[in-house]
């Protein structure tokens, strides 16, 4: 497994110069950038702004290891849903032109008033057209396991069947919740465990079960990467090294 992080929060006032120096710093081995923060790396970019920023990259040793949308496909208006799915075409696009892998996207919310199966079923289905698009430029679609009533697990296993497209994987999110009576989340795990493509992770200090969670990402042969998304600090490099620190000794290395 690779260790990298997420521009939500620790980095979201750092350009991209500076995300690659402290990751370089770190032992940090890439980023997952995050829309809306200050590396500027969004849509309106022009043609060689983006590659600049792959190049960036390229020469860096660091690897950019995916964006980060907040798109998200559970509105019933239908005008917003396809405001979303758009907006996820033009990411691809961009994914594409920066060297990024893969786009994260997320569902967010359980509308009140709208049966659970229909927007699930929603959900999938906007998933399978941008799915369409990401395989045209060889992108991986990486749904989070997020929101209000959509993080339960096996709403995300149910959203997973109905997008059924080769190009659209699992982002694990380690939420709390994800255990079971005795503690495990290997019930859970199991669920989507074989179209996990991303993770991230959080506080290491917590009572997650982080020791499990490496050793059944181990037991599925994952060597994709685990991405911090952890609070800012004033001293972001010393606490990034300690983060390095107990990744490895909880057994991620």
């Amino acid at each position: 497994m690779k260790l990298g992080m997420v521009t939500y929060n620790m980095a979201k006032d750092w350009n991209v110069s500076k995300i690659i120096e402290v990751c370089q710093a770190t032992g940090f081995q890439g980023v997952e950038l995050r829309t809306t923060h200050a590396h500027g790396v969004e849509v309106s970019l022009g043609s060689a702004e983006r590659a600049m920023i792959r190049k960036q990259f390229e020469d860096s040793g660091i690897e950019l290891a995916g964006l980060g949308s907040a798109f998200e496909y559970h509105s019933p208006d239908p005008d917003e849903l396809r405001r979303h799915i758009e907006g996820t075409k033009e990411y691809i696009r961009l994914a594409s032109d920066v060297g990024s892998p893969g786009v994260k996207v997320r569902p967010n919310n359980l509308p009140d008033g709208i049966p659970v199966e229909k927007t699930l079923e929603q959900i999938g289905r906007s998933l399978r057209e941008c799915g369409e698009v990401a395989r045209d430029y060889g992108i991986e679609i990486r749904v989070e396991v997020h929101g209000r009533g959509t993080s339960y697990v096996p709403h995300i296993q149910t959203i997973m069947d109905i997008a059924d497209h080769p190009n659209v994987f699992v982002c694990w999110n380690s939420n709390r919740g994800e255990e079971d009576e005795s503690g495990s989340i290997k019930k859970n795990f199991d669920l989507v465990k074989d179209r996990i493509r991303l993770v991230h992770i959080n506080e290491l200090w917590s009572d997650y079960p982080w020791s499990e969670l490496f050793a059944l990402l181990k037991g599925i042969g994952y060597q994709g990467y685990t991405l911090a998304e952890i609070p800012g600090n004033s001293d972001p490099e010393r606490v990034l090294k300690y983060y390095r620190a107990l990744w490895k000794a909880l057994g991620a290395a």
